[in-house]
């Protein structure tokens, strides 16, 4: 019996204690989005500028796209249960240096180093195993595993803001360190009982179909992605520079982020239902129509819509292109192509908010930032048009 047939086998309570895994760990590991809460304690404990700071976060980024590229080649070669340590140990190991040591450069390693290598290794595992645990709705399961780590964040900004605010950035970074260890360690029994097996990922060289399929995808991800970081880079910002309240930047950034992790999920299980092409529209659609908003609308209010649009694009474009790997180009190599395409994510992450920043830093206003977002979006949405017309094909479970 082939590794496929003993989990499409299995009986689906059993399969579910894997996906019930997959989220935690994504969950704990979300709060790789919710950096910006110890920007300012470390600048004041280390005596280093933001654009120090901003390095190690840009770090990660490129750490948690490597690790996502490495973590396939050991699928099927590693028993499953035991694929998670690999991010465990690197997430909770690089927090508990950058807790102990007293530089700068403990931070560099401990938390852009290894915990983002960390992140971006257990991100690959539970996708695959997401797909594994509900292989008829494949969309479903990557729709609640991807909007578990943008819930993740939102939680534990709010968390470990409270953290840093009462015992500072080291000892959070402590906490943080032994809360990933612990759930790893459940979510490590869980996935041993459900069974779940990761085949080895194909390595054969695609054909032309699925190379243009994969360059649709990776283009239309980069720029709903860059038009979504640039966004959340400067959310608040944008918010009070057109006239909004503290408290309206604050609802902004909240509202964002639900939309995001919410356009996660409806992005997945729509995926299911009607073609991924129309998901993908609706994305970008809802991308462009939120930048309209503030730009023909330039005040505090127009702002906050713009962000809950943006986070709501942001959150289906990254549920609905991996949706989209997965059923154009096959699950026996999903890990690899999936690591592929998030190089875009990879991209738009370091160049988004750094547009956004520069273009305001030369002319004192957003307008230009979002209207190289709103062209972005724009681009996406007919980019979006070349995708196959169809819900993808539908594998035996």
């Amino acid at each position: 019996m082939t590794e496929t047939s003993t989990v499409t086998a299995s009986p689906p309570p059993r399969r579910v204690l894997g996906l019930i895994a997959a989220i935690m760990l994504n969950m704990v590991f979300g709060s790789l989005y919710a950096w910006s809460v110890f920007i300012s304690g470390l600048e004041h404990d280390l005596g280093i500028m933001r654009t120090d700071v901003s390095i190690v976060f840009s770090l990660a980024i490129v750490c948690f796209t490597a690790g996502n590229f490495l973590i396939p080649f050991l699928f099927g070669r590693v028993p499953t249960p035991l694929l998670p340590l690999f991010g465990l140990a690197a997430g909770a190991g690089g927090l508990a240096l950058a807790a102990m040591g007293d530089g700068y450069l403990s931070v560099v390693v401990g938390y852009g180093l290894l915990f983002g290598l960390g992140c971006g290794l257990n991100y690959n595992v539970v996708l695959q195993a997401g797909l594994m645990a509900l292989p008829r709705n494949p969309g479903l399961a990557n729709g609640l595993i991807i909007s578990a780590f943008a819930a993740g964040g939102v939680i534990a900004a709010y968390l470990l803001e409270m953290s840093v605010a009462a015992n500072g950035v080291k000892p959070t970074f402590w906490a943080l360190a032994l809360t990933i260890a612990a759930t790893g360690a459940v979510a490590v029994a869980l996935i041993l009982l459900s069974g779940i097996r990761l085949p080895r990922q194909s390595m054969r060289r695609p054909e032309s179909h699925d190379s243009r399929t994969m360059q649709i995808c990776w283009i239309g991800f980069f720029l709903g992605a860059l038009a979504g970081v640039l966004s959340i880079g400067h959310a608040a910002a944008i918010i009070t520079h057109f006239g909004g309240a503290a408290t309206a930047a604050v609802a902004g950034v909240t509202l964002l982020s639900v939309g995001n992790a919410v356009g996660r999920l409806a992005s997945g299980w729509l995926t299911d239902h009607v073609p991924v092409r129309s998901v993908a529209g609706i994305s970008h659609l809802t991308g462009t129509l939120g930048f309209i908003v503030v730009l023909a609308n330039p005040t505090g209010e127009g702002a906050v819509i713009t962000m809950t649009l943006s986070g709501i694009a942001y959150g289906m474009t990254a549920g609905v292109y991996p949706s989209a790997v997965s059923l154009f180009l096959g699950r026996e190599s999903y890990g690899r192509n999936f690591a592929v395409l998030l190089t875009a994510w990879g991209v738009a992450g370091l160049t988004g908010p750094t547009l956004g920043g520069y273009f305001f830093d030369l002319t004192g206003d957003y307008r230009v930032s979002l209207e190289i977002a709103c062209v972005a979006a724009i681009f996406a949405l007919f980019n979006a048009m070349r995708l196959p017309n169809t819900r993808g094909p539908k594998t035996d479970a």
